[in-house]
């Protein structure tokens, strides 16, 4: 069996996910809200963070965030959409595609595409500073939903995943909308996010004392190698049926 494909890291780093997009005031204080309040909003959830901790920590008037969001469930539903928008940009290969596109693959080109996908999302979830803050913020919305989960949902996640698992039928022979192709996908997803929300355990158990570029690659290496076994395992599966 031929070795993983392993994608080359970025060779520059990302901007912050609320990168001031300008110069004036106006402009500064939205993103210095935007990022406590996703800190905070991870840290914290929804409830327990207040307007005011998220003024203090940003160092802009409380006023601010009425002025720019209309209130703190404007301003949560606004780092959701910031996040959407991020992660869409730093993973343009993961574009949605004309579902056409991906149906007119062949197996190989639709599994070798799974994995430059995968990679590429490990990467980033592992090796980008700034996406702790964004993990934590999502895993909240998926631990305990509120409205903002929709924007989430619909404008990053589903898209997304419905393109893997097209990927994976095209792969496998199977069906795309298939529970077996479903969890499946996302089984494998759970892989790359153990290393991310079962960080201290990770680390404990492998003795590093961080998940640094070389140990990244170390992760990346191993989750193909599982794409793979899954892939043969699940070829092997449709054909039976």
């Amino acid at each position: 069996m031929t070795a993983p494909t392993v994608l080359p890291p970025p060779s520059s780093p990302d901007a912050s996910p609320f990168a001031e997009p300008g110069t004036s005031a106006g402009e500064k204080t939205r993103a210095a809200l935007l990022r406590s309040a996703l800190d905070l909003f991870g840290r914290k959830g929804y409830d327990a963070t207040s307007t005011r901790d998220i003024a203090g920590a940003a160092g802009v008037n409380i006023a601010g965030i009425a002025y720019h969001f209309g209130g703190k469930a404007g301003l949560h539903r606004a780092c959701a959409e910031a996040v959407a928008a991020f992660i869409a940009e730093r993973l343009g290969e993961l574009a949605v595609t004309d579902s056409a596109a991906d149906e007119r693959l062949d197996a190989d080109a639709a599994a070798a595409i799974f994995e430059e996908l995968f990679a590429a999302i490990a990467r980033f979830m592992l090796a980008r500073p700034e996406a702790e803050s964004i993990a934590r913020f999502m895993v909240r919305e998926q631990m305990d939903p509120s409205p903002t989960f929709e924007v989430l949902y619909e404008a990053l996640i589903r898209p997304r995943h419905e393109r893997m698992c097209r990927l994976w039928a095209r792969a496998t022979g199977d069906e795309p909308t298939s529970e077996r192709v479903v969890i499946t996908v996302s089984a494998l997803f759970g892989q790359i996010m153990f290393f991310r929300v079962g960080r201290a355990t990770a680390l404990r158990r492998l003795g590093w004392a961080t998940i640094d570029t070389d140990n990244v690659e170390t992760i990346v290496v191993r989750i193909l190698v599982a794409i793979r076994a899954t892939l043969a395992a699940s070829r092997r599966e449709a054909v039976a049926s």
